[in-house]
């Protein structure tokens, strides 16, 4: 009996998924591990793999469909097995007597084979294609009955270099003294006309043709769209005098190390974020349908760089852990996002949000509100500023906090002590300890 191919549950709160792509079709030989396709929420897009070997008989989710976990998008077996509830499907042909011999007679010609409907490839060639954006049809498999191996595609990629034009284009070419590489091909390969019109000097489009953003980035399109006409928003930026907490994780940093857990400012930031955010419970809370939610405790995220987007996996608890067991929890969460292994538990359930710019040099942003939280902190660079202290210029490094509140409930009050508090602790981060 064939297997079904069901949508995983990727996490506890998911109750449906999106399949994004497939990188197999009906008749292909798969393996375990092989990626079959991707399956997307509205918070994360994981690649979903074979549980058997076998070949793919039916799929029965199409590319864009969303359906509940645990429904079935598919089946593998073997060629000829019966598919669960789905009628008209046929045993595997049993083999028949042999006849008895015959006369000799002239071999008939073979029939010519059925024209395959799909491009035959490994999964492996198909999801090295699709991420180098190359075309299969363009691919001369070398595998048996023709089949496209990942040796194939990454002769194509290597190939690609290579200008492809006719001779009579290379003629013109020379004739007219054009570079064949700055000539645009409508086909791929370089034809007379085009040499003609490169001659010609025929304005070019300065635009590159339009691609389908990937998963993560519509997710990321829609919740911060979604984020931006839902919360009436109001940036405040105080700055904070960093030479408590530069000294602090200079003091940590050995000790910690030889555990083998690294401290970055951002977990002092965690840390101290919490312990205000249990003496402000409105901005450690939700807004929803007229109806505010105040959240027991404080569970952090930090928005993480993956690819050229932003995933906030975020540490529960912030305000009962230690110091320690908050850097090496969010460590461990960073590093499952960037390899593409969190998921939906490790990056639901926040309340509050981090987003830090200092490694790039910014001084000064406003953060988008990651939806249903009601504010975000952004960290930006430490920098050595000259500051009046007693009537006498000091250069201290200053840093820049900004806070992105919803004014619905984090008026400008409330946001401005969140930030004096938090600025109170940092430049005495002894304060979190009482």
């Amino acid at each position: 009996m064939a297997e079904a191919i069901l949508m995983p549950k990727m996490g506890m709160t998911m109750t449906e998924g999106t399949v994004e792509e497939w990188y197999v079709h009906e008749g292909d030989q798969v393996h375990v591990g092989d990626a079959l396709f991707s399956a997307s929420t509205d918070k994360l897009t994981n690649d979903v793999e074979s549980q058997a070997d076998g070949t793919i008989l039916k799929i029965t989710a199409q590319a864009g469909d969303t359906v509940g976990v645990s429904a079935v998008v598919g089946y593998i077996g073997q060629p000829g097995e019966k598919l669960p509830d789905m009628p008209g499907a046929q045993e595997a042909p049993q083999a028949e007597a042999p006849a008895p011999a015959a006369e000799p007679a002239a071999a008939a010609p073979a029939a010519p084979a059925a024209a395959s409907k799909e491009i035959k490839a490994s999964p492996a060639a198909r999801k090295m294609a699709r991420e180098k954006g190359i075309d299969l049809s363009q691919i001369i498999g070398t595998g048996p009955g023709g089949r496209i191996k990942t040796e194939d595609v990454e002769k194509y990629i290597a190939g690609q270099s290579e200008v492809k034009a006719s001779p009579t284009a290379r003629k013109a070419a020379a004739d007219l003294g054009v570079d064949l590489a700055a000539c645009q091909a409508a086909g791929g390969r370089i034809m007379k006309e085009d040499v003609l019109r490169a001659a010609e000097g025929e304005p070019e489009s300065n635009d590159l043709p339009p691609q389908k953003v990937d998963p993560l980035r519509r997710s990321i399109a829609k919740n911060m769209t979604e984020s931006w006409h839902t919360s009436p928003r109001v940036t405040y930026t105080h700055p904070v005098d960093m030479t408590a907490v530069i000294e602090m994780r200079k003091r940590l940093k050995p000790e910690m190390e030889r555990t083998g857990i690294k401290i970055s400012y951002n977990h002092i930031l965690m840390k101290a974020c919490a312990r205000v955010l249990m003496e402000m419970p409105d901005v450690n809370g939700s807004f929803k349908d007229n109806m505010l939610t105040h959240h027991k405790h404080a569970n952090i995220g930090l928005a993480v760089a993956k690819g050229d987007g932003l995933i906030v996996p975020n540490v529960k608890r912030c305000d009962e852990k230690t110091l320690t067991q908050i850097a090496d929890e969010m460590n461990g969460l960073v590093e499952k996002t960037r390899s593409g292994r969190a998921g939906m538990d490790d990056i639901t359930g926040g309340t509050f949000t981090i987003s830090s710019l200092g490694p790039y040099g910014i001084t000064n942003f406003s953060p988008i509100i990651n939806q249903p939280e009601l504010a975000i902190l952004g960290v930006c660079d430490i920098v050595e500023t000259p500051v009046v202290r007693n009537h006498e210029i000091v250069i201290l490094p200053m840093m820049n906090l900004c806070l992105t509140a919803d004014h619905r409930v984090v008026d400008g009050v409330k946001a401005s002590k969140f930030l004096e508090r938090l600025t109170r602790i940092l430049e005495n981060p002894y304060l979190m300890l009482t």
